[in-house]
């Protein structure tokens, strides 16, 4: 992964440079035939959004603090099983396992390196406190911040930390159960005992569960019902995506994990989980962008600025709506996510 200060962004490449008066012709004739297809209008409405806000850049920043809070995540899932589960080792090894599901292929090596926080010394439990802490705050305001910039929501809007740490805490849970309850109904398409029906039922049954769980994160980050906005189609668009990543994994991530432990050995595992959690944010960053496209009718738009074809967006209920930037980029978000973003300072109410 690149560093999210020099992520692809409006400046670099895609519908910006479209502006530059010595462009060829044939990028007219191009733009003018994806505008006159419904599908491909929106495909290139949501693109030049996503160039337009710098969302590559703030998958990034999430796809970096998950990766920061992936460890303490999973020291404390399994030391909660061990708590709550103990004498049942069966049990403890099934929900362990399906949390891990979620990593294909590197799953097996995370298993091996990491166990519960029992019979552990007081530093190192005050080390794993602080990071756990830390990791999930920054995960959770990544994750307000992307979503904050995607609807252009305004600052003064969002609440201040106290009233966003209960979103923060709940985004966290909604992350956990869905995480468990996905990798476990996947699971049943490859070690099920329902003949040829199980890997239909682990799809049908982690889909129902990726698109609830994008549902019910995107909801707790940011709320947009009072700006008569829903989030039911991002979260599908997420939901079928990341319930289709599961199901292919395992090529992808083999092919990578080849790759790369031939050039690092063991670090390959470290590489592999940041590029997969990636794909991911990636994803999650996309389908947001998709559904504000649709749900404001930003399409058909030019990829061309100050060209024809471009959608005035739909007017905000709410009258809150900020201007989009002339230049086409969106502020950078604080790097070290101590300080106030400059989209969004904390969840929306």
């Amino acid at each position: 992964m690149s560093d999210p200060e020099h992520s692809a962004g409006p400046d670099d490449t895609g519908p910006a440079a479209w502006a530059h008066p010595d462009a060829p012709a044939w990028l007219d004739r191009l733009d003018v035939r994806l505008q006159r297809h419904r599908p491909t209008a929106l495909v290139a409405a949501v693109l030049a959004k996503w160039y337009d806000d710098g969302a590559a850049r703030l998958a990034n920043l999430l796809a970096y603090s998950a990766f920061l809070a992936v460890f303490p995540l999973l020291l404390l899932l399994l030391t909660l099983v061990e708590i709550l589960l103990v004498g049942h080792t069966s049990a403890q090894r099934e929900v362990i396992d399906a949390a891990l599901r979620q990593f294909p292929e590197i799953g097996d090596e995370l298993r091996a390196n990491i166990n519960g926080l029992g019979h552990r010394s007081g530093i190192f439990l005050a080390v794993v406190v602080v990071w756990l802490v830390y990791g999930c705050l920054r995960l959770s305001r990544n994750a307000q911040i992307l979503m904050a910039t995607v609807w252009s929501v305004p600052r003064d809007e969002l609440p201040g930390f106290g009233r966003w740490l209960p979103r923060a805490l709940a985004f966290l849970a909604v992350l956990g159960v869905g995480f468990v309850a996905g990798g476990a109904l996947s699971g049943i398409g490859t070690f099920g005992g329902l003949g040829p029906a199980s890997a239909l039922v682990g799809f049908a049954g982690s889909l129902v569960v990726n698109v609830a769980m994008f549902w019910a994160g995107f909801t707790v980050v940011l709320s947009v019902g009072r700006r008569g906005g829903s989030m039911w189609r991002g979260a599908l668009v997420a939901g079928v995506g990341w319930t289709l990543l599961q199901f292919v994994d395992t090529l992808l991530v083999n092919h990578e994990l080849r790759h790369y432990r031939t050039l690092y050995g063991t670090f390959a595992t470290v590489i592999v989980l940041v590029w997969w959690i990636g794909l991911g944010t990636l994803l999650t960053a996309f389908a947001a962008e998709f559904d504000v496209v649709v749900q404001r009718r930003l399409w058909p738009r030019s990829l061309r600025p100050g060209r024809g074809g471009t959608a005035s967006p739909a007017p905000d209920p709410g009258g809150a709506a900020t201007a989009p930037d002339p230049g086409g980029a969106s502020p950078a978000p604080d790097p070290g996510g101590a300080g106030q973003p400059s989209t969004a300072s904390g969840a929306a109410d």
